[in-house]
């Protein structure tokens, strides 16, 4: 009995040990869940009875510079499966398959997923909608989101871009400005019961969001629209791979339109080509060609190696180090004025007076023109350009800078620099965004208009632009003139490397008020018998232009029409050597002289033309501290052949070239052939009958 009583005893120990034990790891997890780990189980419990619902912001608008809207958000049905309650998936997937741009297979294993909920198509059309709503099938429901609509469809769609399915910008403006567009989602939190219905007195807070900031523009919709109608007309009459039209307004920058053909509509942006999303504009590159003979206008009479005045002769072509270089003229413009260079758009007068500037003074004014870098546009991709390297340049292909062969630009590059032409020498920044309005006045973000630099002189400017008023009057480029407005400008035509391939443009200043605009349009890639500028681009650019200036309503000038007046008079140069080259300056300049100043020292050893050669009022004499320097000048011979003797050698002088006459009459013959370009030193003969 004693035994059992004691064995009892031990049982009960023995249990209440294990009770014990069992008790102290009670308490120990107790102590772990609420004082150690209190923080892990307090956010799990929390997470249960907490939902937590996000806000999405709207994204902002994009307007043009007169308030248009051109580009906004929509709301829009995305289609969503619960799994949970889809009872027959077969059917449900088979039924969706015919209504949404999914594969039967896709659409299965979604509905059939683990997820308590699945995305099946986002934002898709309200018809679309109408049709899934109407089957009622069990398990398949509806969310609102946001969706971004672009009211004018296929208009300014380079400059504007799109949107992805989540709202997130993926080209154009809507990229580059994604930051300020795009916003900031908020959330709403509130707590439920078991059964997750909301509880009446429960934890209820709101992180409120933030809308997309509104964008406003400095296109104008009115005017987009009439350039990217031009293009369309254009495409209808030649046959080209795409174009480009490009409408500044010269006094600070403001594009008022920027076209590109062909277009695509950012709604449907996926049933596209990638390549047609591409903004030419500011991606593309092309040889300017003749276009870009404004800039070399433009920068040999800033630094006054030429002026309008000064002689030039055209054989029909110029030799360049063996190079030969042709006029589009096969037999030339014989003798003339750099004014009538330009308005003849003659190649071999360019590439005289290109090379009468050194390459690094060349070169400095293409990069200082913004040739070369970005333009600061904020759009995706633009381009920089093609200038080849310093080193690389040598006489034949400073040569071709100067009518615009041998180097790439983009449209938007050309379009600004010409406008610093336009606007008396400032090269602007071209702005496409005036302003991003935040909703507080104090706020917002204005883009203010940018002087980049100074890059020529006003009064340079505004003899540039007379001589380009020439060349639309009654030069290369009278397809483009518009009664009653003095337009300058200038055309392009540029052949493809082994191919017969032309990208054909055309530039034009055009006044309209109190602001000069630059409108420039190219063709890409022009094919058949009619590729010249004056023939394509230059119809382009009248059209779009008298539209233009009619819907801003600029009147044409009822008084006579411009007129380019030179002076014919003739002035004999005076002997300068041996004076001091601030006296020789300001002698000649007083006689009506330009004076170009060679090499660093004070006194006058050389000069060309010599003393007592009559020259043309306002044509340059050059003047040398060293006579070695002018000696080493190469000259470009003129095509002496059916002139007077007497004209010959009148003709040389200027040039200031020597000729020995042999015979009597008209020349018949020379020792150096035309367009050769030699020394003054050296001597032509030339043969008279």
């Amino acid at each position: 009995m004693q035994q059992f009583e004691e064995s009892k005893k031990n049982r009960i120990i023995f249990y209440f040990a294990i009770i014990f034990i069992l008790f102290i790891i009670l308490a120990l997890r107790l102590v772990w869940i609420q004082v150690i780990n209190s923080a892990e189980y307090e956010h799990k419990a929390l997470n249960q009875r907490i939902k937590e619902f996000v806000v999405n912001s709207e994204r902002g608008i994009i307007y043009d510079n007169t308030g248009r809207k051109l580009a906004v958000s929509l709301p829009a049905k995305t289609v969503v499966a619960l799994p949970d309650n889809i009872i027959n998936p077969n059917k449900t997937a088979a039924e969706l398959t015919e209504l949404l741009d999914i594969s039967y297979n896709t659409i299965y294993r979604r509905i059939t997923s683990d997820a308590a909920a699945i995305f099946l198509q986002r934002k898709v059309s309200n018809e679309l909608y109408k049709q899934i709503e109407a089957k009622n099938l069990k398990g398949i429901t509806f969310t609102e989101e946001s969706k971004r609509y672009y009211p004018a469809g296929k208009l300014a769609s380079h400059i504007i871009g799109f949107t992805g399915v989540d709202n997130n910008g993926l080209s154009g403006l809507e990229l580059s400005y994604n930051n300020y567009l795009s916003g900031k989602a908020g959330k709403m939190i509130i707590e439920r019961d078991a059964q997750g219905k909301t509880i009446p007195n429960g934890v209820r807070e709101a992180v409120p969001g933030r809308d997309g900031y509104n964008v406003h523009l400095t296109i104008d919709e009115v005017i987009q629209y009439m350039a990217e109608k031009e293009l369309k007309n254009a495409a209808e009459k030649f046959n080209f791979s795409g174009g480009s039209v490009i409408v500044m307004d010269s006094s600070n920058g403001d594009l008022l339109a920027m076209a590109n053909t062909p277009l695509y509509n950012p709604n449907q942006f996926e049933d596209y080509p990638e390549k047609s999303w591409r903004n030419r504009a500011i991606s593309d590159v092309f040889e300017p060609g003749s276009t870009f003979k404004i800039i070399t206008a433009a920068a040999a009479l800033e630094e006054g190696v030429i002026t309008e005045n000064d002689i030039l002769t055209d054989p029909g072509h110029i030799y360049v180090e063996n190079e030969k270089i042709n006029c589009w003229s096969n037999s030339g413009h014989r003798s003339q004025t750099f004014a009538e260079v330009v308005k003849n758009s003659c190649n071999p007068g360019f590439v005289e007076v290109g090379l009468k500037m050194d390459k690094e003074t060349f070169y400095s004014y293409i990069k200082a023109f913004g040739f070369g870098e970005q333009t600061g546009i904020r759009l995706p991709a633009e381009a920089r350009g093609i200038i080849p390297e310093y080193d690389r340049i040598g006489p034949v292909e400073l040569a071709t800078f100067s009518f615009g062969h041998g180097i790439s630009v983009t449209p938007i590059q050309l379009a600004a620099a010409v406008s610093s032409v336009a606007n008396g020498g400032k090269l602007m920044q071209p702005r496409l965004v005036k302003k991003v309005d935040t909703g507080n006045r104090s706020e917002n973000i204005i883009n203010e208009p940018q002087i980049i630099r100074q890059v020529i002189s006003k009064s340079t400017a505004d003899k540039t632009k007379e001589l380009l008023k020439q060349v639309v009057e009654s030069g290369t480029g009278t397809q483009a003139a518009i009664e009653g407005y003095e337009i300058g400008g200038k055309t392009g035509t540029a052949k493809h490397y082994n191919e017969d391939i032309y990208d054909s443009s055309f530039i034009g200043i055009v006044p309209a008020g109190d602001r000069d605009l630059v409108v420039l349009t190219i063709l890409y890639d022009i094919k058949g018998e009619t590729y010249y500028g004056s023939q394509t681009a230059a119809p382009v650019f009248k059209n779009l232009t008298a539209n233009i200036l009619n819907y801003l309503n600029i009147k044409p000038n009822t008084k006579d029409q411009f007129s380019y007046q030179n002076n014919d008079q003739e002035i004999e140069i005076p002997n300068l050597i041996g004076e001091s080259f601030l006296s020789a300056e300001s002698s000649l300049r007083e006689k009506g002289f330009n004076v170009k100043l060679i090499g660093d020292g004070e006194i006058v050893k050389a000069q060309l033309p010599v003393a007592g050669i009559k020259s043309n009022y306002n044509s340059t004499v050059w003047l040398f501290s060293k006579k070695e320097a002018k000696e080493e000048i190469l000259i470009a011979v003129p095509d002496f052949r059916g002139l007077q003797g007497n004209d010959a050698v009148k003709l040389a002088e200027q040039k200031g070239l020597k000729v020995s006459l042999s015979g009597s009459g008209k020349v018949i013959g020379q020792s150096v052939y035309p367009g050769r370009r030699i020394k003054t030193t050296n001597q032509i003969n030339l043969k008279l009958r």
